[in-house]
């Protein structure tokens, strides 16, 4: 019996360690209009999403701070959050290039702080809701 255990076990835990974070695959069921928002910027801004999805990506940690941050701070622009935060250069590029983009997506995690917190709770949550629920609005603009 603790034989066919071990066996059982070494065969689930690849498979759990591959799997969505749980809750993720409903998170546009639960917070449907933070996620009919958070489209409406993607269509608005594919470039920066692109960007912004790939960022949470490689820096998962670094973008739920910039979340949790907004959040937290509903009154600080967003030059206060690049001053306090040196040494971050793909958010620089990103802020470069689409502050606009930025400033946006600052205004929907502080709108809808619940399911920003919940989609950032989940490492590369963000970047997970783009290849899954947003893909087409910016694969299509990037020309994929």
């Amino acid at each position: 019996m603790r034989a066919l255990l071990t066996v059982a076990l070494a065969l689930l835990i690849p498979a759990f360690a591959r799997a969505e974070p749980e809750g993720l695959e409903r998170w546009n069921e639960t917070h449907r209009e933070a996620a009919a928002e958070l489209g409406g910027w993607v269509r608005t801004h594919p470039q920066a999403a692109a960007q912004l999805f790939d960022w949470d990506g490689h820096h998962p940690e670094k973008s739920r701070t910039f979340v949790t941050w907004a959040i937290e701070r509903p009154r600080e622009s967003i030059d206060v959050f690049v001053r306090s935060h040196p040494g971050w250069p793909e958010f620089d590029q990103i802020m470069e290039r689409h502050r606009p983009a930025a400033e946006a997506f600052m205004a929907w995690a502080r709108r809808h702080p619940r399911a920003a917190e919940s989609l950032m709770n989940h490492p590369r949550g963000l970047e997970w809701a783009g290849h899954h629920l947003y893909a087409d609005y910016w694969h299509l603009e990037q020309g994929k």
